[in-house]
C-alpha cells in the first residue's frame, strides 16, 4: 500500500509495527521536519470494536499527559484508504533501541543497572497513577522501554512508550471488561480483566527479572504462581526480596504504590549506587556485551608511586643501555670472527655462536621489560578481558595494549571471589595461579560487586 504524504502533513516513510487492523509507522512531519510515528486503525475485515476503544482511549490520555519520558500527542484525523475509512493517531518519534534489544545484543544488566533503571520507570508510573483519573498502562515489558546513551556507568535515559493498552480507572469501573497484556508480564488480575496501579508494578518487576537473567519471566519456572527466578537471578538478597515483592502474585501482598516502591528501592541501593559512583571517580570502568566482558582500572591509584615508577625504571634504562652496548659490541666481534674464520672455529667460538641468539631474546625482553615499567605501568591502565574463548592480562596506554600474560582458556576459571583482606581486591583462579587485580582501588563492597558482576556473566557461582 502505497501511502505518500497523509493530510498533506505526514510524509510516510516506513513501516515500524502491523498488528491485525492496525499499522504503525515512521513518517515525516512537513511542517516541522521532524520524525513522528503515526498509527493507522482500518476499518475493514478484521476491525473489531474493541480495537477502536482502545485505539481512541490511547489518543485521548497522551493528549491530557505532558512528560519528557512519554511519547507526546500530535494529531488525530480520520482519512479515506482505497475506498476504507481510517483513523489515524499522530505522536513524537523516540530514536532509541528497546530494553528487548539491548539484552539481545549485549546480554544482562547488572544489578546497579538494573536499580536505575527501576527507579526511572517507578518514576514515571508515579506520575501516570496520579492522574485524575490515574492511568494504568497494563503492558509494561521489555519492548516497551526504551533506552537511550547506554554507557559504562550510567544507564543512560528511560522512555516508556506504547499506550494502546492503556486503562484509567474511570473506564475500569464502567462494568466493561477487556483483558490485554503479555503474558509472562501480566498481574494476576489482568487475566480477570481488572487492572490497578499495582498491575504495573507487576509487569515492571517482572521486566526487571527479565533484564537480570534474559529469560522471559514466562520461561522460568513458577510454584503456586510466584516466578522463581532467585536462583538465576545474580543480584543481592535485598534486592530479590524487593522483586518479589513487585511480583506477588496476591496484588495486596505487592507496594501499595510505584511511591512506595520508590522509597524502598532507594533504601536498598543507597550504599551500592554510591560504591558504583565511586568506581567512576576512580577511573574504574566495566564493559560488557553477549560476547565479551572487559573491566579497566588505573595501574596506580596515587600519582606519586607512578612518578616514583618511573624514575626508577627510568634509571635502570640508563643503567643497563650503558652496560649492555658494550656487550652487545663484543658479540658482535665474536660473530664477526666467526664468519671470517670460519674454517678455523674452535669449541668457544662455537659455544659463543650458538649462545648469540640466546643473549640477544635476553637482551629484548628486558628492555621490553624497562619500558613496560617505565611507560605503560606509570601512566597506563590495567585491562581485564573474557571472551567466550579465553581471559586476557594486558597494560594499554595511548591505544597500545602490552599483554603481559599470554591469554588462557576460559575454561582454566575455577573460582571467582573478592578478598577481604586490608586491601580489598578481585581474585580469579585459573587452576593453581591466582590473578588478583583492584588492588588500591575498590573497598570490600565494590570488589564484592565487581566480582558478582563477572561471575553474572559467566554464569557459574561465586565467592565473596
Amino acid at each position: 500500500m502505497s501511502l505518500p504524504i497523509l493530510k498533506e502533513r505526514y510524509e510516510i516513510l516506513g513501516q515500524l509495527a502491523k498488528k491485525a487492523g492496525r499499522k504503525t509507522l515512521l513518517a515525516k512531519d512537513l511542517n516541522t521536519s521532524e520524525l513522528v510515528v503515526v498509527k493507522l486503525l482500518t476499518f475493514n475485515r478484521e476491525f473489531e470494536w474493541e480495537q477502536l476503544k482502545l485505539f481512541e482511549r490511547e489518543a485521548k490520555t497522551l493528549r491530557n499527559l505532558s512528560y519528557s519520558a512519554i511519547p507526546s500527542y500530535i494529531d488525530f484525523f480520520e482519512i479515506t484508504l482505497r475506498n476504507k475509512k481510517a483513523l489515524a493517531f499522530v505522536q513524537t518519534y523516540i530514536e532509541a533501541p528497546s530494553l528487548e534489544e539491548h539484552i539481545e545484543k549485549r546480554g544482562i544488566f547488572s544489578e546497579v543497572e538494573v536499580k536505575q533503571l527501576a527507579k526511572s520507570i517507578l518514576e514515571i508510573l508515579i506520575y501516570l497513577h496520579r492522574q485524575n483519573p490515574p492511568v494504568i498502562h497494563r503492558d509494561i515489558k521489555p519492548s516497551n522501554i526504551l533506552l537511550t546513551n547506554r554507557s559504562g556507568n550510567n544507564i543512560g535515559e528511560i522512555f516508556l512508550v506504547d499506550f494502546g493498552s492503556v486503562q484509567t480507572l474511570a473506564s475500569s469501573e464502567s462494568g466493561i471488561l477487556t483483558v490485554v497484556g503479555t503474558y509472562g508480564y501480566m498481574a494476576p488480575e489482568q487475566f480477570g480483566g481488572r487492572a490497578v496501579a499495582a498491575s504495573d508494578l507487576y509487569g515492571l518487576g517482572a521486566t526487571l527479572i527479565h533484564l537480570l537473567t534474559s529469560k522471559s519471566p514466562g520461561d522460568l519456572p513458577q510454584k503456586e504462581g510466584r516466578i522463581q527466578f532467585e536462583r538465576v537471578a545474580n543480584c543481592s538478597r535485598e534486592f530479590k526480596q524487593w522483586l518479589k515483592q513487585m511480583v506477588e502474585p496476591s496484588q495486596s501482598k505487592r507496594f501499595k504504590s510505584a511511591a512506595v516502591a520508590l522509597t524502598k528501592i532507594d533504601n536498598l541501593s543507597y550504599t551500592t549506587l554510591s560504591e558504583f559512583s565511586q568506581l567512576s571517580e576512580n577511573k574504574v570502568s566495566i564493559n560488557k556485551s553477549v560476547e565479551v566482558i572487559e573491566i579497566v582500572t588505573p595501574c596506580y591509584k596515587d600519582k606519586k608511586k607512578s612518578i616514583i615508577s618511573f624514575i626508577i625504571a627510568g634509571c635502570a634504562a640508563v643503567f643497563y643501555g650503558f652496560y649492555s652496548v658494550p656487550l652487545l659490541s663484543s658479540l658482535e666481534a665474536i660473530f664477526h670472527s666467526i664468519i671470517l674464520n670460519y674454517a678455523l672455529i674452535h669449541i668457544y667460538s662455537l659455544a659463543a655462536f650458538l649462545l648469540l641468539p640466546c643473549f640477544l631474546f635476553l637482551y629484548v625482553k628486558i628492555w621490553e621489560k624497562i619500558l613496560v615499567y617505565m611507560l605503560f605501568i606509570p601512566f597506563g591502565k590495567h585491562q581485564l578481558q573474557i571472551d567466550k574463548k579465553r581471559i586476557y592480562f594486558a597494560y594499554k596506554l595511548f591505544g597500545l595494549e602490552y599483554r603481559y600474560r599470554r591469554p588462557m582458556p576460559r575454561q582454566e576459571i575455577i573460582k571467582l571471589d573478592s578478598s577481604k583482606d586490608k586491601i580489598p581486591e578481585v581474585i580469579i583462579w585459573l587452576g593453581t595461579y591466582k590473578y588478583s587485580f583492584g588492588k588500591g582501588f575498590l573497598n570490600s563492597t565494590q570488589a564484592a560487586w565487581l566480582s558478582r558482576e563477572i561471575n553474572n556473566w559467566l554464569g557459574s557461582k561465586t565467592t565473596y
